[in-house]
């Protein structure tokens, strides 16, 4: 079973979540995932973000990209395969990393493995057709991953992009 980690309740600013210790990065990024925290996106917010979408569906990349530029206005990148995901992710810095389960040569969790080995500490949104497994519901817990199910709109795929960027750049207010 995973570990699940809790703040206190507070209001966040702007902030990057990835200068934070990997520890405290995990408690906010799960508290965002478990509705304990609750970030208010908006365009302005996304301005100048970077997102990696992975999936070898020309169609589903066109359409989630126009979504994330339209929607959110972020700087969009794509890779075809597990290993273009990895050599990006290697040389860039993404805010989030929008990737799919079924991927040529190895699938989405292999990815998640493999950035966690590595040390990289990036948001994902792992979409799937197959969102019922109890492999994704453990994986979801186990790695701080949101998983979503790939069928839904590309509208609520970039809304669930946009929770997720706006938890990007989160640190506590001082009221």
């Amino acid at each position: 079973m995973g570990k699940h980690y809790s703040l206190p309740k507070t209001r966040w600013h702007a902030l990057s979540l990835q200068a934070l210790p990997p520890q405290k990065f995990c408690q906010i990024v799960n508290q965002i995932l478990n509705g304990e925290l609750t970030v208010i996106a908006s365009r302005a917010l996304h301005s100048g973000k970077r997102v990696l979408v992975t999936d070898d569906n020309g169609d589903h990349v066109d359409l989630i990209v126009e979504s994330l530029e339209t929607e959110l206005g972020v700087l969009v990148d794509v890779a075809r395969t597990p290993d273009d995901c990895l050599g990006k992710l290697q040389t860039n810095i993404y805010d989030l990393l929008i990737l799919d389960y079924r991927l040529p040569q190895h699938d989405g969790l292999w990815v998640i493995d493999q950035i966690c080995r590595r040390g990289r500490r990036v948001p994902v949104l792992l979409v799937t057709s197959f969102y019922r497994e109890p492999l994704l519901e453990r994986i979801s817990r186990e790695y701080a991953v949101e998983v979503m199910d790939k069928e839904r709109s590309f509208q609520q795929i970039a809304d669930k992009a946009g929770r997720l960027l706006a938890a990007t750049c989160a640190g506590p207010v001082t009221d």
